[in-house]
């Protein structure tokens, strides 16, 4: 596979203000962060039952006040497995992505290798980390979960065994069948589906409606899949049918100002072809000018 190259996101490549703060809110929520973090496990292959989760602020509480992951990181887990009557702890870092960063795959071996440090510089064992990211883009994740995908065959071939590897966990619900995503206890499930449906209008809006749990959310669900599907809620809705109808609402009013506009329009290039109207005059009460205005009639013309 060739060198990762940027895909240019907006917003300067950060994720927007509205979906970063709800998506960090609604993992703060225990039970959403237990299933992601169970999703994440169960593809690495980790066998033992999740019997404690708590949450580690990677602002203050795990890296302390002279150092911040939180531009690396959203959420950071200290997570207890047990197993056959033995338990083990890890950390899971949470980074939500509402655009593909082909450079994740980096950020994720500086986070793992700063956690690690931290543990060294407080004389603690270390603990395992595992760095997952939840895809909230329009699209399927597009880049390799490792880092040794990135060189060429050439070098795997000769220094493989040698490399050390950096590897993410992609939640990514485009991978996902509806079925497995039903399994989902939590709101995590509905987030899911947003996000996979969201770039079909048609499918997006028929499962908003035929949703049930839509009419009556959890405040941080709303607010997250407010700002996943740019549907405007007012402050405290939690009914997100009625905030899908008057979306609908505005954009059919807006569909039909948009027909009398154009249909006006077109009856001043035929007052003007006609003769009832000077070519300057047509073209002021459009807002054009003579070069535009005589560039658009044609092309009405000529359809």
């Amino acid at each position: 596979m060739s060198s990762p190259t940027s895909e240019k996101k907006k917003n300067g490549g950060v994720m927007e203000k509205g979906k970063d703060r709800a998506s960090k809110l609604f993992f703060s929520e225990m039970e959403n962060a237990r299933e992601i973090v169970g999703l994440a496990l169960k593809k690495l292959g980790v066998e033992g039952d999740l019997s404690n989760i708590t949450d580690e602020d990677p602002v203050v509480s795990f890296m302390g006040d002279d150092f911040s992951l939180e531009r690396l990181l959203d959420k950071l887990f200290r997570v207890t497995l047990s197993n056959n009557g033995k338990s083990a702890v890890c950390l899971v870092g949470l980074e939500n992505q509402s655009a593909y960063d082909a450079h994740m795959i980096i950020r994720v071996g500086i986070s793992s290798l700063l956690l690690y440090d931290r543990m060294i510089s407080l004389n603690e064992d270390l603990m395992p980390v595992f760095i997952v990211v939840f895809n909230m883009s329009g699209g399927r994740w597009k880049g390799s979960a490792k880092i040794k995908d990135y060189f060429s065959k050439e070098v795997l071939e000769l220094f493989g065994p040698l490399m050390v590897d950096v590897r993410m966990v992609v939640i990514d619900p485009y991978e996902m069948d509806d079925i497995e995503i039903d399994r989902l206890k939590s709101d995590l499930n509905l987030v899911m589906k947003v996000i996979k449906y969201k770039s079909d209008k048609k499918l997006f809006l028929d499962y908003i409606k035929g949703e049930t749990r839509f009419s009556c959310l959890d405040g941080i669900t709303a607010r997250l899949i407010s700002e996943l599907g740019s549907i405007k809620i007012g402050e405290g809705e939690t009914n997100m049918c009625k905030a899908i109808e008057d979306l609908m609402k505005e954009c059919e009013d807006k569909g039909k100002a948009e027909g009398i506009a154009e249909g006006e329009t077109n009856m001043i290039f035929k007052l003007r072809r006609e003769g009832y109207l000077k070519t300057e005059d047509a073209a002021l009460k459009l807002g054009l000018s003579l070069d535009e205005y005589c560039k658009r009639e044609d092309e009405f013309f000529s359809m």
